[in-house]
């Protein structure tokens, strides 16, 4: 896989702030490439520079803590956009952001896509940061093949036309009164899956890397049986536990306690947790549990069910089981 790391837009940027301290931060896709990224930075500047080990999720897990810790300077954030009420400055560390655009033809994957997705007529397109550049000429190949196409317009967390996150999918639920299908451009299942999770119609991604395009309805499917699962526990369950994320964009504690008072208005003992990450281990500590409700990173539980003992609940399912 090769990607657009802008190292010189990255140096002019160290020499401008005189940056001595520096954390590079890489989601675990590109983090292969972090030692190369680093000796040149660290040919052309001064800087000390440190590689964060620690997963990384998107724009909402910044490693400030790491930072604080460290005395850094500057953060340079690796395949994300910044969310927009997150500044570029935070607690006194500057962030930049670099989007790590995949170079990559698509030709491999576009000749199949047609016959593929030929049941349907009207198409909406998405993509995550790293191929969201592509998406009009992906637009002006399908049109030529007499498919209508269209990609929903930046909104909520997008900062691009077409774009998603794993926690924000308003550039799909834009057009979706327009389209029978939707297909997506880029490595994966989590994000063509969200797309699904959201929508309710047919999603197909097509991965530039393999040639393969896939159908996830079948894998969306199922995880949506698991949520109707989760709600009959939801309203059986006695003890429920709200997760509070610590992380930067991921800590939302007026939904928190929205959730609270709905649940105790509805009989419910309810219990605030809060964590950095939500793992199996960690939530296993409380067996008195039934169920949790997570208002941090939307796909937590939702994608990795399975790995979970105990369900875990959106704060929108509450409000629509409790409206």
């Amino acid at each position: 896989m090769s990607f657009n790391f802008e190292v010189k837009k990255v140096i002019e940027e160290v020499l401008k702030l005189q940056a001595k301290r520096i954390l590079l931060q890489l989601p675990e896709g590109l983090k292969p490439h972090g030692i190369k990224i680093l000796t040149e930075i660290k040919n052309k500047t001064d800087a000390t520079v440190f590689i964060s080990a620690d997963p990384c999720y998107g724009a909402c897990d910044l490693a400030l803590d790491a930072a604080k810790n460290l005395d850094i300077d500057l953060i340079i954030h690796y395949g994300h956009t910044p969310f927009k009420h997150l500044k570029d400055e935070i607690n006194g560390v500057k962030v930049l952001y670099i989007k790590a655009e995949a170079v990559i033809g698509l030709s491999k994957v576009l000749r199949k896509i047609p016959s593929i997705i030929k049941p349907y007529s009207n198409i909406g397109l998405a993509s995550n940061i790293q191929h969201v550049h592509k998406l009009k000429d992906v637009k002006n190949f399908l049109e030529k093949k007499g498919f209508k196409v269209y990609i929903g317009k930046a909104g909520g967390l997008a900062v691009y036309d077409g774009q998603v996150l794993g926690c924000d999918y308003t550039t799909v639920k834009n057009i979706l009164r327009f389209v029978d299908a939707y297909l997506y451009i880029g490595g994966g299942v989590f994000h063509p899956l969200g797309i699904f999770l959201e929508t309710r119609k047919p999603v197909f991604s097509a991965d530039p890397y393999t040639g393969n395009i896939l159908n996830v309805s079948d894998i969306g499917s199922k995880i949506l049986a698991y949520r109707k699962a989760a709600l009959a526990k939801l309203i059986e369950a006695k003890n429920v536990g709200i997760l509070v994320g610590l992380k930067p964009g991921q800590k939302n504690m007026k939904i928190a306690e929205d959730v609270f008072k709905v649940l105790r208005k509805n009989g419910k003992n309810v219990f605030l947790f809060c964590l950095n990450e939500i793992t199996p281990e960690n939530l296993e500590n409380f067996p008195e549990i039934d169920v949790y409700v997570n208002t941090a990173c939307p796909r937590v539980g939702l994608d990795d069910y399975d790995r979970f003992s105990k369900p875990i609940i959106l704060p929108k399912e509450v409000f629509e089981v409790y409206d």
